[in-house]
């Protein structure tokens, strides 16, 4: 053999010896800097109360800072629109309700793409409720339907394409197969002093701490929750199941969300430490202040679980026939 082209081959030989043996460099460990919390809502709702709760323990436990920006609009469609854009490293979460399953079907032309996401945590919820006021006659769901039937009744909600007015028109017309009128207000609290002045009928609400309060102080009187079983803070509300309607369920949940396409060890690493976080005892008593119910699921079941609230959701806004 050629001297120079022996020479040559034994050099590249030891140079790929050297380059296979060679430790490829470490990632740093996440999270190694500043992580964003992009929530979808505005500053003291349902979604920006746990994200603040859940980010201040995750920045304590990873040692990092967890940055809260509320980012507001068309039901959380802006924040989930910029976040299918951010680099998939763990660095940008979105925090939503059960608006971003809604959306698929309620809002055609949102300008993402759902797939473009993946689950992290959807740790907390709570189901859906009809109310009314303790001086109206209506002590309960057959007498709401009684009324419905004889006359108009009045249906108050926090806003078109809520997860309260979908579901509460979805019973009236899957279930009952009575019509109502619709009474959107701007938000839960305008709906509940409509339900407290009797100009409307029924509240549907998440039966969330304020629900529950004035349900539990007597200010309301509690029809029915769309639960697979009752509140123990309100135990003498009955669920829709019990009343004979069968597989009427829906709640409203709030859930962590990352780009499709974030490392599997930083989203088990999320959901791993969110689901701890919620279990600790000072953090639980928060939660259940709020009137939430905490379920613990790893990433598998959680993007099982977002994929059924699509379908679900989907299904109800279909029946009652609004898009936006």
């Amino acid at each position: 053999m050629n001297g120079l082209l022996f020479r040559s081959l034994t050099a590249f030989a030891a140079g790929a010896t050297v380059l296979a043996g060679a430790p490829a460099r470490a990632q740093p460990a996440y999270p190694s800097q500043r992580v964003s919390m992009l929530i979808g809502f505005a500053a003291g709702g349902f979604a920006d109360t746990v994200a603040r709760v859940v980010g201040s323990r995750l920045g304590e436990r990873l040692g990092q800072s967890f940055v809260a920006q509320n980012l507001e609009g068309g039901a959380s469609i802006r924040a989930t629109r910029q976040m299918t854009t951010a680099a998939p490293d763990g660095y940008t979460i979105l925090v939503t309700t059960t608006s971003i399953a809604i959306n698929e079907s309620l809002v055609p032309a949102r300008g993402y793409n759902v797939n473009a996401l993946e689950a992290v945590a959807i740790p907390v919820s709570a189901p859906e409720s009809f109310s009314a006021n303790a001086t109206s006659p209506i002590k309960s769901i057959a007498d709401l339907l009684a009324k419905a039937k004889s006359g108009k009744v009045y249906l108050g909600t926090p806003g078109i394409g809520s997860g309260s007015h979908i579901a509460a028109e979805y019973f009236f017309k899957f279930f009952a197969k009575t019509e109502v009128n619709h009474i959107p207000f701007g938000g839960g609290n305008p709906a509940k002093l409509a339900l407290l002045a009797n100009d409307v009928d029924v509240l549907a609400s998440t039966a969330t701490s304020g629900t529950l309060r004035s349900i539990a102080s007597g200010e309301t009187t509690g029809l029915a929750i769309a639960a697979k079983a009752r509140s123990g803070v309100i135990p003498n509300v009955p669920t829709f199941t019990e009343l004979g309607y069968e597989g009427f369920e829906a709640a409203s949940w709030a859930g962590f969300f990352v780009p499709a396409g974030t490392p599997p060890g930083v989203i088990e690493r999320l959901n791993r430490e969110i689901n701890a976080i919620l279990g600790e005892d000072a953090i639980r008593k928060q939660i259940d202040a709020l009137g939430l119910d905490i379920v613990v699921r790893d990433p598998a079941a959680t993007n099982g679980y977002f994929r059924s609230e699509i379908d679900n959701w989907s299904r109800m806004v279909k029946t009652v026939g609004v898009t936006q």
